[in-house]
């Protein structure tokens, strides 16, 4: 039975063991996630209410209380009667350029609905192509470090073997969370915790199907994803400490640390808990 006790210990020695480059590595993977995370994001509230302020007086609604009739032509006619006697009347050519307005408005509707899905569409695809296989990639430098002082070169082994098989698999991963995800936040959470060894199986077995990839992670956490969610909540005190030294602590310290640690966590579910 592993414990957070045993599994940060091992994570740091490997740390302290390879330290500039764990930061540097942890420092790419932190850029890496970010990244990721605000690639797909900021594409809504484009297409925000657009009937608001049409939508009463396309019904014939006046915000002024005025009366409503229409003339013999069928053209809406909106009566308001001001302090000096004086009547104002919709005719057709306000008919007309409530028309245009409606028609700029649905055409402005669609042109953001487009640029919302290019935009989008870029987005994943620098995340999937580009950022995931390099998170894939540091995970791979930090799981080796646990054994012996890891290579810089481990970062990009995803563009160098089976990178097709490897993106997949990041994506149908995260596919799954998301679509998890849409039943309440809960089930997503733990099917982030369940599929959180992909990137190390992949690593070890770049060639897997993506399904024995999930397989094999859920697995492993079968009943580990609550004492994973502890060990994280283990990190808040440093994590508290490097907004006080405004980042400067998480670059040099906790970064680093958190990643060897998940590192280890893999390693001690894999193999046991004596592995080296």
């Amino acid at each position: 039975m592993w414990t957070r006790k045993n599994v940060k210990q091992k994570g740091k020695i490997s740390f302290y063991a390879n330290f500039w480059k764990c930061v540097l590595v942890a420092l790419i993977l932190s850029i890496v996630i970010g990244a990721a995370g605000n690639s797909g994001g900021g594409t809504g509230g484009l297409v925000g209410n657009s009937g608001g302020i049409f939508g009463s007086y396309f019904n014939g609604d006046d915000s002024n209380g005025s009366d409503s009739d229409t003339d013999d032509d069928g053209v809406f006619v909106n009566v308001d009667v001001d302090e000096d006697g004086i009547t104002a009347t919709w005719d057709k050519d306000d008919q007309a350029i409530t028309g245009i307005i409606t028609g700029t408005i649905i055409v402005a509707v669609i042109v953001g609905t487009v640029i919302i899905l290019i935009v989008t569409a870029l987005g994943l695809a620098l995340q999937y192509l580009l950022l995931t296989p390099f998170e894939y990639g540091c995970r791979k430098f930090f799981r080796k470090n646990l054994d012996e002082p890891a290579k810089l070169s481990n970062i990009v082994y995803v563009f160098d073997s089976h990178y097709k098989n490897i993106v997949k698999t990041a994506f149908l991963k995260d596919l799954f969370v998301w679509l998890w995800s849409l039943l309440f936040i809960i089930p997503g959470i733990i099917k982030a915790y369940e599929y959180r060894l992909v990137p190390y199986i992949v690593s070890e077995n770049p060639d897997i199907n993506y399904k024995d990839a999930l397989a094999e992670s859920k697995k492993l956490m079968a009943g580990n994803k609550w004492k994973t969610f502890v060990l994280d909540l283990s990190f808040i005190g440093w994590d508290i400490l490097s907004l006080c030294t405004f980042g400067l602590f998480e670059v040099f310290f906790v970064g680093p640390y958190k990643a060897s640690t998940h590192a280890a966590l893999y390693e001690t579910l894999k193999y046991g808990i004596d592995a080296k």
